[in-house]
């Protein structure tokens, strides 16, 4: 099954129909979901290096909020057409903004910040499968999601210096944990590219792969994660991203908060059991 401009496609007719009937007419993005839960989103803006304009943005919140409340949906996985990721926002759509008020500016640009803070706190993996170029917003989606999968070609660079400007969606604040204080200001301040062998050796990139198998690889993996307990990962992602700006005593408590909740969930009960039978779980995310 496929929209009428070939934007919406399903790997068998009819299935699974719940969370593709709903989506809108997509012209920015294509959605393609199997049979077992997994979603691929492509950034499909090839030409414009798959940067992101306000369309885009309404179109990929669209169906991270559908994803949200589809149980079908068990992975997301994001990558791009063509030779990008993503090469950031449109600047053809800067001087629009940046002659808003200040307030407006940043009322404006919140949108940017939701889609992120959406993918980053959906209770799902999100897996980031990174080709070619990967720039500025592009940068901040990705280190958004779980996990990022980069292939061998993939360049990462944060170029909002050369504008005169910083990246402001997610870069300054999501990556000086993860990559450490000194490579966030080489890659911001003195606009350092990053490639993949690099951004896997300081924690940018989770895995490393081969150019011709980056989706193939990237599905491999979402696979595994169907066999793992679905709402122990979610609480595991939100934990883990809290604990990020909280004390040690905090992090401890949600911890026990979490764990409280998981104990009593049919799939704490399989997988005790499965373990106990010697034999491999079926979680069920209830």
């Amino acid at each position: 099954m496929s929209s009428s401009n070939g934007s919406v496609v399903i790997d068998k007719d009819g299935h699974p129909a719940g969370f593709l009937e709903t989506v809108d007419e997509l012209k920015t993005i294509k959605v393609h979901m199997t049979d077992d839960g997994i979603v691929t989103i492509t950034l499909a803006r090839p030409n414009k290096l798959n940067a992101f304009d306000e369309r885009m943005i309404r179109e990929m919140r669209n169906i991270i909020w559908k994803a949200n409340f589809d149980d079908q949906v068990r992975v997301i996985i994001i990558t791009g057409e063509g030779r990008a990721f993503c090469a950031g926002r449109d600047v053809a759509g800067l001087d629009y903004e940046n002659n808003l008020k200040t307030a407006q500016y940043r009322a404006y640009v919140r949108a940017n910040h939701e889609l992120f803070d959406e993918i980053e706190s959906i209770e799902k993996p999100v897996i980031a499968a990174i080709n070619g170029i990967c720039a500025g917003g592009g940068v901040e989606m990705a280190i958004a999601c779980d996990f990022r999968m980069a292939a061998r070609s993939a360049t990462f660079l944060l170029p909002e210096n050369q504008l005169g400007v910083i990246p402001a969606s997610g870069a300054c604040s999501r990556m000086i944990q993860m990559i450490g204080m000194g490579r966030l200001k080489e890659m911001i301040m003195a606009v350092e590219p990053v490639d993949a062998e690099s951004a896997f050796r300081i924690g940018l990139a989770t895995r490393l792969c081969e150019d011709e198998t980056l989706l193939s690889d990237t599905i491999a993996f979402a696979r595994k994660l169907l066999t793992k307990a679905p709402q122990a990962m979610g609480m595991a992602k939100h934990i883990i991203n809290a604990c990020q700006n909280v004390d040690t005593e905090t992090g401890r408590m949600l911890e026990r908060l979490g764990q409280s909740v998981l104990i009593r969930t049919e799939d704490n009960h399989e997988g005790m059991s499965a373990f106990l039978s010697k034999r491999a779980p079926k979680f069920k995310g209830r």
